[in-house]
Parts: C-alpha cells; structure tokens; sequence
C-alpha cells in the first residue's frame, strides 16, 4: 500500500535524507524518507487540484500551473531547500518555480478519471490533475557542471 502524506500536513522537519551510496549502476543516492508517528515510509506528497500547462512526449516532460496554489508550491519549495543541503557544493535541479511544476513521465503512464482510464500523452493543457508524487532519491550527477538531481515518480495520476 503507497501511503501518501497530503501536502497541508507535510512538516519538512520529519524529512530525513539518508547518506550517499553507490548503486549498482555506479551513481551517488541519497534515499529520502518521512518520519511521523514512529512510522517511516517513503516520501510521497499528495497535491491539490493543478492545472495542466502542457506535456511534451519527446522529452517526457508535464508542466502544472501551480500560480493558483500558492500554499502547495511554497511546501514543494521548502522541500527542495531542505534537499539542496544534501551537499552544498552543487546546485540541485529544481521540479517546483513560484508559477510551474515540472515533472517528468513517460508518455504511457496511466491517468485514471472519472470517466475511465487514459495516458499522460493524451491529456490536455487546460485539464486538471490531482496527483501523488515519490520522491525516491536525491542523486549527484557528474557532469561538468555537477549538480544534484530529484528522483521522482508519479504513481497516482487522477483527471479531475
């Protein structure tokens, strides 16, 4: 069972990023967990109602208008302040702006509405998502420059 924490009560405090590791593919992880309650699980936000701004296939790349949920935003924000710290000699890609969430999905990831089951490349700008986001790892990229990147995924996509 994925259990997700919504976003209102996300306390940054109960974020805990874990020591780097190397993984078997060679690259530098850093898991994410949320602690609440004694319980410690994976790091999954729940997020309001967001407007679809547009989805690229060729990049697979989902931008969500976030202007009018400001309080959903400055959380995601935080968030990526807290992981910036991971290690303070790079610069982490940032998901989330004051205006745009950026996530990246491939073009078959299920999209589950009301009026049945459809996939991210069909959706419209314009539409409006509910989602659960996972976030997995922060992982240090090696390029020049270097910088830290968020793994995500989003297991729960609904069409309002």
């Amino acid at each position: 069972m994925l259990l997700a924490v919504p976003y209102q009560t996300i306390e940054v405090a109960n974020i805990a990023i874990k020591p780097f590791y190397t993984d078997k593919k060679d690259r530098q992880l850093a898991p994410i967990h949320y602690t609440k309650g004694g319980i410690t699980q994976g790091f999954t936000v729940l997020s309001p109602p967001i407007l679809v701004a547009s989805y690229d296939s060729s990049i697979n790349r989902l931008q969500l208008n976030i202007t009018g949920q400001r309080a959903f935003a400055n959380k995601i924000m935080a968030i990526q302040d807290l992981l910036s710290q991971t290690d303070t000699n790079m610069t982490l890609q940032r998901l989330c702006s004051q205006n745009t969430l950026t996530l990246y999905l491939f073009p078959s990831t299920p999209v589950q509405g009301s009026k049945g089951r459809t996939t991210i490349s069909e959706i419209q700008p314009g539409d409006t998502l509910r989602l659960a986001i996972r976030f997995h790892h922060v992982m240090r990229m090696d390029t020049s420059p270097p910088f830290l990147r968020l793994q995500h995924s989003v297991p729960l996509l609904y069409l309002l």
